[in-house]
């Protein structure tokens, strides 16, 4: 067969298999929406060019092109993998024979038996043009073109001139050398020359069951054997215009195949000229099973040809020679057909039945593609979960799913197969041929929560975008209510939710105090912190700002609840919380039914501040571990920096917000702050000792109840014992310089 067509769009052969289908889908996807953007009648006239069918012709140019590239393969290496070979020429041509027996039943007859007769012929055109049988290479078809009967001819000469010499031995052999000479005397022809007819008889069987039935006249004629020829006229398809040098005579084709049926009972003809007959009169093929058992496509060949020519004999009005009866056929339909070869035992053919691939050939003959369908499992070769996937969408997209389930199934199958072999990218343009948008939004609300890797995730979001563009209508594929932004978005919500959800039992604060981390090592962040917080960076690359401020809201709050400061830190780094909120803002100008409110906005900002004053301690704790010198005004700046945010964050950090739980936080969080500055003042003593006396301030203020809160936070987080503790600790230090240290405070 040829492996390249005129219609080939591959156009980088590196890209995957899978992504050069998927690559015909999209196109098709595109195609679909320019439609919508055209008038009516502009839309009928390019569906004619941009019907389906294109796609079943692109997926055979691909494979086609794969069995094509390992044969170049085999001329270079001098070795390929046979069954990769074969598994790609059988797929291309299974998408042929998809693609032709889909026009005809789209398009085709509209009479059952017609239909049935329509769909045989072709299954049988198809069967010819891709599976050549013929052995015999051009030199050995060279050599059986000799003169006819030479060798008889040769020895019937010598017979006479020993007979004049007085020897009248009898050898047997014709004494004419036209055609019907041994059939006719009941005599035979040198060995030899039985031989050659064998091998001729053998090549133009080959030809007809090829369908090139005018090569298999031009060897008959070139081989002698003109009464072939002249009976293979008939053969002729009826529509053809060529002639074989002489001008076709007018017949009745039912004429002409019951006489070559009653010819074909002869028992004295040779083995492939019988075959021959048998074959094209549809009569007993017997015989012709017996050869074809070498190979699945010549056993259905045969089995086919004859359920042809009985139903065509059957149309038949007038039918001569009624005395005539071709027997019936051994099956009534395609699907008695593929019946018997698979139980053909001991034959090659039943053997190739078995082929993954022809079992799906077979199911698209008789429409049996659902059942398929519903054996696919994560078992099955990921290139069959490949083809069926793509069967299915075919079938979808030209008639309306019977099984919306089953094809969701399949394609969240064939997703998770891409998603192993790390080709995540192609995942939203399948999702869009899930017929339920929820089973869809479900299947890839899985998929992108697994994914925490940046760049990955807004690839994910570009190709999704593009995708979503197209909108099918509603007999053909998925519609959603939502217009495309709305069906990503509900994609997002869903996998962040998932995300929450299942993350949720891992931040409940058991009936103990809180404990307060915040670490700066790698490995202060949990792995479920992680995921928590990637999740939300959905919300935050498709500025989807409202599901943003709220889901940063939930996070937060479950890490403050939990004590985990260091997570806190690593989910705020690259964000700017008071720009958040500004961007919703502005997206929402003029809008009245705003669903984040004041409160929560305020809450949010409180975050960011409370962000930054963690990351200022930080600084300092690592300033202090790596013994630096407080040298320089960049130390003085710094110092003055922290001390105002801190204490200004003490004062204020969600004083204003009547939320139980934010004033748990406040409660919680007031005097870690408290005690982490006085640390840092106790430290920057080494730059001035004023920092000694701030650090006694901050005491005063948490003991002077009356101006502020601080004293309620310490008892209520159960951390005043621990501040006490921390005051004699400054004590001792501010007592290193003596009473004039202790008087300078």
């Amino acid at each position: 067969m040829a492996y390249q067509s005129q219609y080939l769009i591959i156009e980088d052969v590196s890209i995957s298999v899978d992504g050069q289908f998927a690559k015909v889908l999209e196109k098709h996807l595109s195609s679909l929406k320019s439609y919508e953007e055209t008038t009516f009648e502009d839309s009928i006239n390019q569906q004619q060019t941009h019907l389906p069918m294109e796609i079943v012709q692109k997926f055979s140019d691909i494979v086609s092109q794969k069995a094509y590239d390992l044969r170049v393969e085999e001329s270079h290496s001098g070795a390929i993998s046979e069954k990769e070979f074969q598994n790609w020429e059988l797929e291309a041509k299974l998408w042929k024979l998809v693609g032709e027996l889909y026009n005809i039943r789209l398009y085709g007859n509209e009479f059952e038996q017609n239909g049935q007769l329509e769909e045989l012929e072709s299954i049988f055109k198809w069967l010819q043009s891709c599976t050549p049988t013929s052995s015999l290479t051009d030199d050995a078809k060279d050599e059986c073109t000799l003169q006819k009967w030479s060798n008889t001819k040769r020895s019937i000469i010598n017979a006479r001139y020993k007979a004049l010499a007085g020897d009248d031995t009898k050898d047997d052999l014709v004494e004419d050398l036209d055609v019907d000479a041994p059939l006719r005397s009941n005599k035979k022809i040198e060995s030899a020359d039985e031989q050659i007819d064998s091998k001729n008889f053998e090549i133009i069987y080959d030809l007809v069951l090829e369908g090139e039935i005018k090569e298999a006249i031009d060897h008959a004629k070139d081989t002698d054997n003109f009464a072939l020829a002249l009976i293979l006229v008939g053969a002729l398809d009826e529509d053809k215009e060529e002639m074989v040098d002489q001008i076709k005579p007018s017949y009745v084709k039912s004429t002409w195949t019951k006489l070559v049926y009653n010819l074909s009972q002869n028992p004295k003809l040779g083995h492939y000229e019988k075959l021959i007959y048998a074959y094209l009169s549809g009569g007993d093929i017997s015989e012709n099973l017996d050869r074809a058992s070498r190979s699945y496509e010549e056993y259905l060949n045969v089995l086919i040809n004859q359920l042809i020519i009985y139903l065509s004999l059957e149309k038949e009005e007038h039918a001569s020679f009624e005395n005539i009866d071709i027997p019936p056929p051994q099956a009534k339909s395609i699907r008695d057909i593929l019946n018997i070869v698979a139980a053909a035992d001991g034959t090659k053919a039943k053997e190739e039945s078995a082929h993954p691939i022809r079992i799906i050939t077979a199911s698209v003959m008789i429409k049996e593609i659902d059942l398929l369908i519903q054996n696919v499992d994560a078992e099955t070769d990921g290139n069959i979960i490949r083809i069926i996937t793509h069967l299915a969408i075919f079938l979808a997209l030209v008639q309306p799913s019977q099984n919306p389930d089953q094809l969701s199934a399949l394609i969240t199958l064939y997703i998770s197969k891409l998603s192993e072999s790390n080709q995540a990218e192609l995942i939203p343009l399948y999702l869009s041929f899930i017929p339920d948008e929820r089973d869809a939004r479900e299947t890839y609300s899985l998929i992108l929560s697994s994914i925490t890797d940046k760049e990955k995730r807004a690839k994910q979001l570009q190709i999704a975008k593009r995708i979503a563009s197209p909108q099918v209508d509603d007999d053909t594929m998925i519609v959603a209510d939502d217009t495309p932004k709305e069906m990503l978005d509900n994609v997002l919500r869903r996998t962040v939710e998932r995300v929450m959800n299942e993350t949720a039992p891992y931040y409940q604060p058991s009936d103990g105090a809180i404990v307060v981390s915040d670490d700066d090592v790698e490995d202060a962040v949990s792995e479920v912190d992680i995921r928590l917080c990637d999740a939300v960076e959905w919300f935050y690359d498709n500025r989807m700002f409202e599901d943003a401020i709220n889901s940063t809201i939930v996070v937060i709050r479950r890490f403050l609840m939990m004590g985990k400061l260091s997570s806190l830190k690593r989910f705020a780094e690259g964000k700017n919380f008071k720009n958040l909120v500004s961007e919703y803002n502005l997206q929402h100008t003029g809008d009245e039914s705003e669903e984040v409110s004041e409160d929560t906005k305020h809450e949010l900002i409180n975050y960011e501040n409370f962000v930054e004053g963690l990351r200022l301690l930080s600084q300092w704790r690592k300033f202090v571990a790596e013994k630096r010198t407080y040298d320089g005004s960049n130390v003085e700046t710094s110092l003055n920096k922290t001390s105002k945010t801190m204490t200004a964050l003490a004062s204020e950090w969600l004083k204003d917000l009547s939320d139980p739980i934010l004033v748990e936080f406040r409660s919680l969080y007031v005097p870690y702050m408290i005690i982490e500055l006085i640390t840092v003042y106790e430290n920057a003593r080494q730059k001035d000792w004023k920092y000694i006396k701030l650090a006694f301030g901050l005491v005063n203020q948490v003991a002077n109840d009356g101006a502020n809160d601080f004293l309620k936070c310490f008892t209520s987080s159960g951390r005043l014992q621990e501040f006490l503790v921390k005051i004699g600790q400054l004590s001792a230090i501010a007592s290193e310089r003596g009473l004039d240290g202790l008087y300078c405070l």
